[in-house]
């Protein structure tokens, strides 16, 4: 019961700060909804996943992303992460991680 109590306070204290969660997919894509495609040449932190989600949460009404991790299949050579208004139906494509924020 005390353990109960411990952790009720920490969690009080310290609050859980669970902002832009990701439920990411990979090997699977979504076409449509792009809101913004990223030039990872110009931005080369979006490169990365966490990145690809960093640019999602700094961009209003962005809902998801769909990130390239291989640089040799980037559309048109540099862009590696398109941001989503929306996260619909996914389909099989190699060399894409499709996440959904929460």
């Amino acid at each position: 019961m005390a353990l109960v109590a411990v952790g009720l306070v920490l969690l009080a204290v310290y609050p859980s700060e669970v902002e832009g969660y990701y439920d990411c997919k990979w090997n699977k894509d979504h076409n449509g909804n792009t809101i913004a495609r990223i030039d990872c040449d110009d931005n080369p932190a979006a490169a990365t996943l966490d990145g690809c989600q960093t640019e999602c949460d700094n961009y209003y009404g962005c809902k998801g992303i769909v990130w390239i991790p291989n640089q040799y299949g980037w559309k048109d050579g540099y862009i590696c992460c398109f941001l989503k208004k929306k996260i619909g139906k996914l389909q099989s494509q190699y060399n894409r991680v499709t996440c959904k924020k929460y």
